[in-house]
């Protein structure tokens, strides 16, 4: 009896979990926290501007994390297991997208907790959650691409540059095409435009970059053909002697 598909998937999925590497994400997740939380442990109370600062920094950190949850090594000698690449890796991204979620709302909360009480309600937090989905699916879709095509199957060697060097650039764009404006800034709905743009051709990225190549049929893995049998030597016929 075959075993049933969601067995498979028990069998094969939990040693893929087990193996990801999600320590750089809870460590820059519980930095990013720590960060955020430095005006509420001072009783330092800040400016709107500062705290979206803190937590946009946290953000970075985080997302940087979330590259790591994709690294694969062993990219090139797991090609004939029964489950897709691309199933693997989402359910990858799907845990990591909820680590990433719980840190920055964490983030968010201790933020928005350091403003000073008059100043909370120009605190941006639903555009500042927007950048944060953006630039999470922004750094899967380049994990992906890393492990897709660099040999030794890091992603995070490519989305970790990426994203950084992103960050930066970002910081001197012109007015008017700024990504990180000031809150308050009455071109702030702009600027969430731009991130929701920027968050659609993600999601695009990452679902062409989980798409695999054809498989065998369910219940079928991949064999090398057997070796044909030796065939045996046969004599050569003899010649009957003529007889005068």
């Amino acid at each position: 009896m075959n075993p049933s598909r969601g067995a498979v998937l028990r069998t094969l999925l939990g040693p893929d979990l087990r193996a990801t590497r999600t320590l750089p994400l809870l460590g820059a997740g519980v930095v990013g926290v720590v960060g955020t939380a430095c005006p509420v442990l001072f009783s330092a109370h800040v400016q709107p501007d500062a705290a979206a600062v803190l937590l946009r920094i946290a953000t970075v950190l985080t997302a940087i994390g979330l590259a790591c949850l994709l690294d694969d090594p062993a990219a090139r000698t797991t090609e004939v297991v029964p489950v897709s690449r691309g199933l693997r890796s989402g359910l990858r991204m799907a845990v990591g997208l909820l680590l990433f979620g719980l840190f920055w709302g964490a983030s968010a909360s201790l933020a928005r907790l350091g403003v000073a009480a008059d100043a909370r309600q120009l605190f941006p937090v639903g555009g500042l959650a927007v950048e944060g989905v953006t630039l999470a699916v922004g750094t899967l879709a380049l994990a992906l691409f890393g492990v897709r095509r660099s040999a030794p199957g890091a992603g995070s060697l490519v989305a970790a540059p990426a994203l950084t060097l992103f960050a930066v650039a970002a910081l001197f764009l012109p007015h008017g095409l700024e990504l990180f404006p000031v809150p308050g800034d009455p071109d702030r709905s702009d600027a969430a435009l731009r991130w929701a743009v920027l968050l659609v051709l993600a999601l695009i990225g990452c679902a062409a970059q989980l798409r695999d190549e054809p498989r065998l049929p369910r219940g079928r893995l991949r064999h090398p053909p057997a070796p044909s049998a030796p065939q045996p030597d046969r004599d050569p016929p003899q010649r009957r002697p003529r007889f005068e």
